[in-house]
């Protein structure tokens, strides 16, 4: 497309409302004449932020709380501090896609790129091949900031606005989460950067979980899973600093053959499995040593079912159930942020039933004066006491299957 000529008194064809002689035209004449390289290029995105904001503002309005709702769905409190705000607007304008996979960025440059000048050109694609990653801090010199990439080891160089002055009183060198803009003079930071200690095992915990995502999605790098769920990232960076353990209702199913009745052989005198109970067809061995809920079940019919919520937990029952050599099926994982299968819902419900059951073993109710199942159990009259609280849970579950599923489950495991 051969760009049209523009009067300087013209609307300028980004779609701002202004005059092209108060917008396009003096960031262009402006992006040379700035003394250093930062202060250009922070000028250049805080104007084309600005131009997105306007050009789509009735659109944003309408998505804004679903989408910072997704956005803060693995966080630990999910809510958003102000300070952060620019973490999320930037995954909001280069990052979310709409049904048609397109972002705002990719859309404003296909509708105005031709029109803009070369330096706000340059940094829109350079703002929308950016996402969010987490770099170590190697050193810093002057107004340049030396890191590596966390999961690639990659060596890259940030400009500053000012020297960095370092924490005396930092044990480690810090982990920064932010999206990294790649400009001709230097990268340089869109927004807001996190910054958490590496004191306490965060960088590994954010490692180790990465690498657990691209094992589930082997169809994608480490790069393309930032760049598609940027929201995971930031989640997992939020459970480092605030050192809390990410739940992730890992399923695993391993059909009935010859590996699985070699793994049934030998779980159930194995040392790092201790037998647990035998209901419904299925005999369940919890993981020894484990960090969370973590139990394999051999089924009657010959199948192997496994769940775990800790990262650290995976990798242990990895090794010995072998889930890199076998043909092992991820039911679930909260980071596919699909359903199971429908062919696999039945291993799904099988595993949903024994974690409520146990859940349901281990919670104190008020029903039961204060006390847990498994503690009323133990007493004379307990178990009858038990059959009645089931009875009622029946009779309220009347006409759902899958409630009632559920309690003739407990009723099994409770006799």
């Amino acid at each position: 497309m051969t760009k049209a000529k523009i009067g300087r008194n013209d609307p300028c064809p980004c779609g701002s409302g202004k005059k092209y002689k108060n917008c396009c035209l003096v960031l262009g004449d402006h992006g040379p004449t700035a003394p250093k390289p930062f202060d250009r290029y922070n000028i250049l995105m805080t104007s084309l932020k600005m131009k997105i904001e306007q050009n789509y503002a009735a659109q944003i309005r309408r998505i804004r709380k679903p989408m910072q709702d997704r956005f803060l769905r693995l966080t630990c409190d999910q809510t958003l501090p102000r300070e952060q705000e620019s973490v999320f607007s930037d995954w909001l304008w280069f990052d979310m896609t709409d049904s048609a996979g397109m972002t705002f960025g990719r859309e404003y440059r296909g509708d105005h790129g031709d029109y803009l000048e070369e330096p706000l050109r340059e940094c829109l694609d350079a703002l929308n091949d950016s996402c969010l990653s987490v770099y170590a801090l190697a050193s810093s010199q002057g107004e340049t900031l030396h890191l590596q990439d966390l999961f690639t080891g990659a060596s890259r160089e940030i400009l500053l606005k000012e020297p960095l002055v370092p924490d005396p009183d930092q044990e480690a060198p810090p982990l920064l989460l932010g999206r990294l803009v790649s400009m001709p003079e230097g990268g340089i930071f869109s927004g807001m950067v996190l910054m958490v200690g590496d004191d306490k095992g965060q960088g590994d915990f954010i490692r180790f979980h990465m690498d657990y995502w691209q094992r589930i999605r082997p169809d994608a790098s480490i790069a393309e899973l930032c760049k598609q769920h940027g929201e995971v990232l930031f989640g997992l960076f939020d459970h480092a600093s605030h050192k809390t353990t990410l739940a992730l209702n890992d399923i695993r199913f391993l059909p009935t053959g010859q590996e699985a009745n070699e793994l049934a052989a030998v779980i159930g005198s194995a040392e790092d499995f201790s037998p647990v109970h035998n209901t419904a067809g299925t005999a369940w061995y919890d993981l020894k040593d484990s960090r969370g809920p973590a139990r394999v079940g051999v089924s009657d019919q010959g199948h192997l079912v496994f769940y775990a919520d800790a990262v650290e937990d995976l990798a242990k029952a990895g090794e010995l159930l072998r889930f890199k050599e076998y043909v092992w099926q991820v039911v679930n994982s909260l980071l596919l942020f699909t359903p199971p299968p429908q062919e696999l819902g039945d291993i799904w419900y099988e595993v949903i039933k024994e974690r409520e059951t146990e859940r349901w073993l281990h919670t104190p109710h008020h029903e039961l004066d204060g006390k847990s199942p498994l503690q009323l159990l133990a007493e004379a009259g307990g178990k009858e006491r038990l059959g009645e609280m089931l009875e009622a849970f029946a009779e309220s579950a009347a006409g759902n299957q899958y409630s009632l599923d559920l309690v003739n489950y407990m009723r099994a495991r409770v006799n």
